[in-house]
């Protein structure tokens, strides 16, 4: 059965959007033109362009796609209780991060050559910096992180600074550090942050992952 035109368009769209997420993943956005992309897709540059004028909407809508793909995660500070909540939510935050990696690696290039993606790069920071320190208060309402209000902000701050640049990091320092692709380990270095502010009961979890992610 042949599908009707829109239903092979929306296709076709959504092929260059997932081949592009791949190539950019791989190679750098950079280095990927939209002629490279048309070849990798075997269609005409005419039928890339008539689903996407520039490039930059095509890294518009990636990058919109990754925004999506955190909100769940940034929704749920009301239901982090525990250390534990909290690593699983850097789990799948740094799960997304991995999928789209290409947006914080190449944030430099995105920023400087695309001004709507700068847009949303700085969106993306502000509301993880939000949601990590409201995070982090739900955390100190409850006891577990003892922290005064300016604590707080520094420790947000660096939470998600530390997420933003670990992909670069890890591929620098892998023998340190290990699998770039290791979700579980980013989020359990990216938990050793708390270390200093938490309770004794809470610092037990932290020991817990040391021994799973340190051996």
């Amino acid at each position: 059965m042949t599908l009707p035109i829109a239903a092979r368009a929306v296709n076709t769209r959504e092929r260059i959007l997932r081949t592009c997420l791949r190539l950019f993943n791989d190679q750098g956005a950079a280095t990927v033109s939209t002629n490279r992309l048309a070849t990798e897709l075997d269609i005409s540059p005419g039928n890339l362009y008539y689903h996407f004028k520039t490039k930059e909407q095509i890294v518009e809508q990636l990058v919109r796609r990754f925004e999506q793909r955190l909100a769940p995660i940034q929704k749920s500070s009301p239901a982090i209780e525990a250390v534990d909540d909290f690593w699983l939510a850097l789990h799948f935050t740094f799960e997304a991060i991995h999928d789209y990696r290409f947006v914080f690696r190449d944030a430099d290039y995105l920023a400087r050559t695309f001004p709507s993606a700068r847009k949303r790069l700085q969106s993306i920071i502000a509301v993880s910096i939000a949601t990590t320190r409201a995070q982090c208060s739900t955390l100190a309402e409850a006891g577990i992180l003892r922290v005064n209000a300016e604590e707080l902000q520094t420790l947000a701050f660096h939470i998600v600074f530390t997420a933003t640049c670990w992909s670069v990091f890890a591929k620098l320092a892998a023998d340190d550090v290990g699998d770039s692709a290791d979700t579980g380990r980013a989020a359990y270095q990216v938990l050793t942050l708390l270390t200093p502010y938490l309770n004794e009961e809470s610092r037990h979890y932290i020991l817990y992952l040391r021994g799973k992610y340190r051996g």
